[in-house]
Order: C-alpha cells, then sequence, then structure tokens
C-alpha cells in the first residue's frame, strides 16, 4: 500500500507544523518524537518525551488499519526522505534525536529516523541474512 501524493502532502505538513515549534527554539531542546497512528481512526498523533501532542492528522486511507508495518514503511520513507531535503537541519534540538513509531500505551515500535552527524540507520532487510554469513566467514577464515 503506497500513499496517495495528497496523504503523503498532508502527513508532510503536519511534520512541518511540529517541527516549526523547534525551529524558533531559544534554548536548545531535548526530545525525541513520538508518532502514534491510531489504525481504527487514521488518526496520526506526533508526541515529545513529555507526551505533549505536537501535531495530529488524519489520514483516510488509514482508517481500519491495524498493519503497523504498513505504517512504519510510509512513515519511514517519509521521513527519510524528509531528512535528506534538509527539513530537520535548523531544529534546535540537541543530537541524536530519534522519530519513533509508539502504539497505544506510547511503547517504542521501531526507531523511524535517528538523526545525527555520525549515526546511519541500516534497515532490517539490508541485514537478514547477516549472522549467518558472518558465521559461515569466521568459520571458514578459523579453519584455514
Amino acid at each position: 500500500m503506497s500513499l496517495s501524493r495528497e496523504t503523503h502532502d498532508r502527513l508532510q505538513d503536519a511534520i512541518i507544523k511540529m517541527a516549526k515549534g523547534f525551529i524558533t527554539a531559544e534554548e536548545t531542546k531535548v526530545t525525541d518524537f513520538h508518532i502514534y497512528v491510531d489504525g481504527n481512526k487514521g488518526d496520526v498523533t506526533i508526541m515529545d518525551d513529555d507526551d505533549n501532542s505536537l501535531a495530529r492528522v488524519h489520514i483516510l486511507e488509514w482508517e481500519g488499519e491495524h498493519n503497523e508495518e504498513v505504517f512504519e514503511k510510509e512513515l519511514r520513507i517519509l521521513l527519510a526522505e524528509m531528512h535528506k531535503n534538509g527539513h530537520f537541519d535548523s531544529l534546535n534540538i540537541a543530537k541524536p534525536y530519534s522519530f519513533v513509531l509508539t502504539d497505544e500505551d506510547q511503547q517504542s515500535i521501531v526507531d523511524l529516523l535517528i538523526v545525527d552527524d555520525d549515526t546511519i540507520i541500516l534497515s532490517e532487510d539490508l541485514l537478514k541474512g547477516f549472522d549467518e554469513e558472518m558465521d559461515e566467514f569466521l568459520k571458514k577464515l578459523l579453519e584455514d
């Protein structure tokens, strides 16, 4: 399931709205951003570490959707695109900070994006089978 352009733009606008409050902040904040998707209603809420609601948007396409993998995939793509385009460069937030997908109890499900000068998040697909490959490599190395 891929988001329509209109839905993509609505989500992006909500994140930009949230970010504007951190561009003009006089002091550096220490926080992460928690994104909760209510699959029943299709509401996406972005909160800070203190559970203050920073932005909310209704996503019609996500009404009745309960597959967290769908939310994760689409949000990860959107946030990576926004980061690449410099939308988070001016935030007055201490690094590293992250965007985290949470459940209804505000428990972290997955990091969607970690913003830091020296940190890169690799997708799980890229790392699939890495343990087995590394074990095989070490086994062959030790045999020789």
